[in-house]
């Protein structure tokens, strides 16, 4: 198993997002390199950027750096092209642990690999992890969707779950890197995950993700 990050130096919204300091002095980048280093060797673990400037990032950690096409850091690539030549950029046959770090509750890679190990191949070609979620939610003609008004609700532990998937973490077989080149493949494993999610997208969802993360941290140790 390879792992790789991908980690682009530009960001729209948030500059310079991956690596600005999220928890003390450690970015985002630092916090996924640590928890993968508790469960991949460090010379299977691959960090992909467009910068050279920043292999200092994988440098630090002992890890393995990818100088990634420019192109592959637009948002003018498909998602096909761009997980196909960043798994061929890898230099390995074995499977793919994709990450990116902007889930950094997320922390169950350990898990994740053993439960890969278990499965059978010939059944699943990928593993994807995703969150259920047990909420009210209407549709866009503002229909409930799993529960009914009046005489027809239902408390929230009977509604059926809906699943926000995780594009940060997945586990791609060699089949579907050379078959699909996509993070979902045609025999997906769908891995339930009940760590805290922020989407982090602007200056104040990193400000309050960072703030709630040193909370959540510090409460476990």
């Amino acid at each position: 198993m390879k792992a790789v990050i991908l980690a682009k130096s530009t960001e729209r919204l948030i500059p310079n997002k991956n690596y600005r300091p999220f928890y003390n002095d450690w970015s985002m980048i630092d916090i996924l390199i640590d928890k993968l280093t508790k469960v991949l060797p460090k010379e299977d673990i691959y960090l992909s950027c467009e910068e050279r400037d920043y292999k200092s990032a994988a440098d630090k950690w002992g890890i393995q750096f990818v100088l990634r096409e420019k192109i592959l850091a637009t948002y003018n690539v498909s998602n096909v092209d761009m997980v196909r030549l960043v798994c061929e950029s890898i230099p390995s046959k074995e499977d793919i642990l994709w990450c990116t770090c902007v889930e950094p509750f997320f922390n169950e890679y350990k898990e994740i690999l053993q439960c890969w190990d278990n499965l059978n191949k010939k059944q699943y070609d990928t593993l994807n992890v995703v969150y259920p979620m047990k909420k009210f939610m209407l549709d866009q003609g503002h229909n409930p969707i799993g529960f009914g008004f009046g005489h027809w609700h239902k408390y929230s532990q009977t509604v059926p779950p809906l699943y926000q998937i995780s594009w940060a973490t997945a586990i791609l077989s060699r089949e579907c890197i050379e078959n699909v080149s996509y993070l979902v493949g045609k025999k997906p494993y769908w891995y339930d995950s009940y760590a805290p999610v922020i989407d982090i997208d602007t200056m104040d969802d990193f400000r309050f993700a960072s703030m709630a993360y040193k909370s959540y941290v510090e409460q476990i140790l």
